[in-house]
């Protein structure tokens, strides 16, 4: 992060002084942010666009580098997305055009005037919300039945890596991977997948990402939840889906699912390491087998009810 006084890396927000302001991750007044010309375009949560006003092209050495010299308004620029979106010709492309623009500019992605962290007020409060003003049309895109077909085009259709990603074959690295991720008050909801049995299509092996990426698109959506807080995550244990075996594009691990003693000692490794890395974060398993769910589930509540609670989160000057 930039220092409090270099007051060229601060990029505007949306106000100040709300009741939510000293939440972690508040972003109801300008953002102090370190980076720069293309390393600032390819973030999708500093990325603005096409709506970097004159000042910030200056300040930010982002001139050359978009057409124009001043600003478009963020109520153009979703204009612009309804009409892309609109011309995709079935719901899995619309799908793919969403989760690219999502990975450009999650604000535009989300279109609202202003990311707010964990609490519920109104996060989505425009009137021109891209998905908020159209999830009744778009939910079946950003979710069940279209994110079935992605997730079953994981493979085919993949681009760019979102979320983490655990091997039952690395399972010593399993707290490391997750570290990558934060400081322990970064996180606050992690939903992880093995996979296994996903919105009724079965085995989708490493695919079973895009079904926790999108529980937690709906977290931001419909509760608010800020989408930097959260974390989606695959347990990679092998898939016993015979088209995913013989698809030599099949990213995941190209093996019989691994089960019995190996498996749960997988899952115990995992939520130890999310609890000790990230003390306050809600887990939430999704789409497990049945049996693997049900015993994984119970088995860490009982964990947990032997073990005291996490500490307090530290409170912000």
């Amino acid at each position: 992060m930039a220092s409090d006084g270099d007051a060229n890396t601060r990029s505007s927000g949306s106000g100040s002084g709300t009741r939510f302001g000293h939440l972690p991750l508040s972003t109801t007044g300008p953002l102090d942010c370190a980076l720069s010309g293309t390393a600032l375009l390819n973030d999708p949560f500093f990325n603005k666009g096409s709506a970097f006003p004159l000042e910030e092209r200056r300040a930010f050495g982002l001139h050359g580098l978009l057409p124009g010299s001043g600003a478009q308004t963020l109520e153009t620029q979703a204009r612009r997305a309804r009409e892309q979106y609109a011309s995709r010709p079935d719901d899995l492309a619309k799908n793919t055009f969403l989760t690219s623009m999502k990975e450009q500019n999650a604000v535009l992605y989300y279109k609202v005037s202003r990311l707010v962290p964990v609490s519920l007020p109104p996060l989505l409060s425009r009137q021109d919300c891209l998905l908020q003003d159209n999830i009744k049309d778009m939910f079946s895109v950003v979710y069940t039945p279209t994110e079935g077909d992605a997730i079953q085009n994981y493979s085919r259709l993949f681009r760019r890596p979102e979320g983490c990603f655990l091997s039952v074959n690395d399972k010593e690295r399993v707290r490391a991977n997750l570290a990558q991720w934060g400081n322990p008050e970064d996180i606050d909801y992690i939903v992880v997948t093995d996979g296994e049995e996903i919105l009724g299509i079965g085995d989708q092996g490493v695919g079973g990402i895009l079904i926790s990426v999108a529980k937690l698109v709906l977290a931001t959506l419909c509760a608010g939840v800020h989408p930097n807080r959260c974390l989606p995550v695959v347990l990679d244990c092998g898939t016993d889906n015979p088209a995913l075996l013989d698809d030599d594009l099949y990213l995941g691990l190209r093996e019989r699912r691994v089960r019995g003693a190996r498996y749960d000692a997988f899952v115990d490794e995992f939520v130890a390491a999310a609890r000790a890395l990230y003390p306050r974060a809600y887990i939430h398993f999704e789409d497990f087998g049945l049996g693997n769910g049900e015993q994984a589930t119970s088995a860490q509540q009982q964990r947990a009810l032997n073990q005291p609670p996490p500490p307090p989160p530290k409170t912000q000057n």
